[in-house]
């Protein structure tokens, strides 16, 4: 008996489709399935409210079924009228199926001398093993079918299932861990373009509206003091009381809860207040006049700071005794101001809270860069040690079992080893502090030496690999190894995406003061949706013939951030199933 896992929702399909993710769960499968004794395994993972299988091996006719989607509540039924057979091991016989909700595969089971006896497994048997998380929670499903020797499994087996069932649930909780720290890193990716785009001039802060505001008002108002009042979202208000010389003058704070509090009631009714030392408006405190008489005040004009429903400040213009008080027209002009001034204290806050934003990105970035740094330097230390010993080992005379362990390590450590040489690279070529030293280099003789690196793949594969370039050189100042490995990226990629019988054709050729390096293939193609996270750290296509093929997800986001700092562009043309063309232009020496 086998259970399917639902196809994940869109965005978390795109979280798990890095096929790394997904090779090592599927060699935990064939492993399980090979040293415990079944023929068919699976392994799904809930995402969201699905679960979706990202690992299998049995007949390949079921495999299609299996992909099916169901809910997650269909976990809880099955796992009611199961039998408990260890901490994470539940047994569901033949009798206890029906009225299940979900997909159920029968597999049928290989005739064996146990077909009659009373252990004997069943069609329509399950042997499934709980994977939790930390709160106890169902992270997901490992199942077995088709046992080998026709029977239950024993105590043996059951050990050995649970075992292998613990490892399970640490690597689906460890690559949980991993795509939360991508989408980190993507995350920390996308902050990285804001930042670079944020290079327009600002128009001012707070600070500089509640300096620069004071001389205009006092001298358009013929006031004899100034109190600007800004109103902060996230945090206590601002303000500023001046006397016409500039000097500045302490404020007290009740006076600034009364102003805290009336504000939003001015704004609302579109209302001035003026105040007297002999007239307080009703829903002022009378404390407001020690205040107007300590500062020798005759009359205050005040108004709200806005723009639309919101609140944003508060204006106040004094005069003395020997001042005319405030007419109509003034105080009409004053309203108007409010919303003049509540604009622009608007933008200006809208800018600081930006500013801190880049501040913060920029710090963020640094800390990535870093991060990414330090800990591809510290893996690659363990890796080579890892390595070596690996292919001592492969000079010692191994049964066909272990054989098959040290394959599979040496993929392992040959995959992990280009993952940290491309963070490497990635971190170097990211870094704002590492300086680009620009040299003439041929773009002619870049490309013939990667296509001569690759041509023999190419070949292998069937695929035609045709070069088209000006006889001319073609220079462009740049870091000859960065071009190199753009260039590299590129070309190999179309030859891994490209299936037998395709043909590539790589071109490069002077266009005025440029030179443009086009790589075009007739492979497998990208869908317009993957077109928009093409150039993404660790961003994986969700084209399954494309997943098929080992990746790390950073080769583009090394040609994007190369491109970058040598100020060229990319473009991308492509139709999914018929093919891509990368378009690369660079400014010529």
């Amino acid at each position: 008996m086998a259970t399917d896992a639902p196809e994940s929702k869109p965005d978390d399909h795109a979280t798990w489709s890095d096929s790394s993710a997904r090779a090592v769960l599927q060699l935990m499968v064939e492993s399980v399935a090979e040293m415990v004794g079944f023929e068919v395994a699976a392994l799904s993972v809930v995402l969201g409210d699905e679960l979706v299988t990202l690992a299998y091996t049995g007949p390949e006719e079921h495999r299609e079924f299996l992909e099916e989607s169901d809910p997650v509540s269909v976990i809880e039924p099955v796992l009611a009228r199961a039998q408990t057979w260890g901490p994470r091991l539940r047994f569901i016989e033949a009798t206890a199926l029906e009225e299940l909700e979900g997909h159920w595969v029968e597999i049928e089971q290989v005739p064996t001398d146990a077909a009659d006896s009373s252990d004997a497994w069943r069609p329509d048997d399950g042997l499934l093993a709980v994977l939790s998380g930390d709160d106890g929670g169902v992270v997901g499903i490992l199942s077995v079918d088709r046992p080998s020797s026709g029977r239950r499994p024993d105590d043996r087996q059951r050990s050995l299932l649970e075992r292998y069932a613990a490892q399970a649930e640490r690597a689906v909780l460890t690559l949980f861990e991993r795509q939360a720290l991508l989408q980190q890193v993507a995350h920390a990716e996308s902050a990285r373009r804001l930042i670079r785009s944020a290079s327009r001039p600002t128009h001012g802060s707070v600070e500089d509206v509640l300096r620069h505001t004071h001389g205009p008002l006092v001298t358009g108002f013929d006031a004899r003091g100034s109190w600007l009042q800004v109103f902060q979202p996230d945090g206590p208000s601002v303000g500023v009381l001046r006397a016409d010389t500039g000097e500045l003058l302490p404020l007290a704070p009740d006076l600034v809860e009364v102003v805290e509090k009336v504000a939003p009631t001015l704004w609302a009714e579109q209302r001035p207040a003026v105040l007297t030392a002999d007239t307080i408006p009703a829903g002022l405190p009378a404390e407001i006049r020690e205040h107007l008489v300590q500062r020798d005040v005759a009359s205050v004009l005040g108004i709200a700071l806005g723009v639309g429903d919101e609140c944003v400040g508060f204006l106040a213009l004094s005069r003395h005794a020997d001042q005319s008080s405030w007419s109509q027209a003034e105080i009409d002009s004053a309203l108007q101001i409010g919303h003049d001034l509540g604009a622009a204290l608007m933008t200006a806050r809208a800018l600081e809270r930006e500013r801190n934003l880049v501040h913060e990105l920029q710090q963020i970035d640094d800390y990535r860069s870093q991060l990414v740094a330090t800990l591809s330097h510290e893996l690659r230390t363990p890796l080579t040690v890892i390595s070596g010993n690996l292919e001592l080992l492969g000079t010692m005379e191994l049964d066909p079992g272990a054989e098959r362990c040290h394959r599979a390590m040496s993929r392992g450590a040959q995959r992990m080893g280009k993952v940290v040489d491309d963070l490497l690279l990635l971190a170097r070529v990211s870094n704002p502090h590492h300086p680009l030293e620009r040299v003439p280099v041929d773009l002619r003789s870049v490309t013939r030496d990667v296509v001569s690196l690759v041509e023999f793949t190419a070949a292998s594969k069937g695929v035609t690999l045709t070069v088209d370039l000006e006889p001319d050189e073609l220079v462009v100042p740049g870091d000859p190894v960065e071009l190199d490995r753009l260039v590299g990226n590129l070309v190999s990629n179309a030859v891994k995406y490209t299936p037998a019988g395709g043909t590539i054709t790589v071109s490069a050729a002077r266009r005025a003061d440029e030179v443009v390096l086009g790589v075009a293939d007739t492979g497998l193609g990208i869908s317009e949706d993957d077109r928009q996270g093409l150039f993404r750290a660790f961003f994986r296509t969700t084209n399954p013939d494309a997943l098929r093929e080992p990746g790390t997800g950073l080769g583009l986001a090394i040609v994007a951030t190369i491109l970058e700092r040598h100020g060229g562009r990319v473009d991308v043309g492509s139709r999914l199933g018929e093919g891509t063309t990368f378009t690369v232009t660079l400014p010529a020496a």
